[in-house]
């Protein structure tokens, strides 16, 4: 093999490995990933709304964390993103992570609800 591809091949392979998050998310709106949550349960999901009931807080073990509804209309969806985001209501964003249908986290239940790895405002 030429030098040249011994260098092209790992960069192509870099370039591939990097893609694959884009390929691996759905983006869809509020009200098709309600309406068909059982085929986005469990899978990476991107939406844009806004911002309601906005809350900063600490677990009991010290780690900050954001919950808020994401809202399109009367519809909406809960997020939960581990530190705080400094958003506000009513602020318009998009939203990546998992999507689930159901959630139990000990004694509660969570309906509906993106686990964010990502939060980006927009304007």
């Amino acid at each position: 093999m030429s030098p040249f591809r011994r260098r092209l091949l790992p960069a192509v392979l870099l370039l591939l490995l990097a893609a694959l998050p884009l390929w691996a998310k759905q983006v869809v709106t509020i009200r098709v990933l309600l309406q068909h949550a059982d085929q986005f349960d469990g899978k990476v999901v991107t939406v844009t709304g806004t911002v309601r009931g906005y809350r900063e807080q600490v677990s009991g073990a010290g780690n900050p964390y954001t919950t808020f509804r994401l809202a399109d209309g009367e519809l909406s969806v809960s997020v939960f993103v581990w530190n705080q985001q400094g958003l506000s209501n009513g602020q318009k964003v998009r939203v990546t992570g998992a999507f689930a249908k159901v959630k139990q986290v000990g004694r509660y239940t969570f309906d509906n609800e993106i686990q964010a790895n990502r939060v980006e405002a927009l304007k």
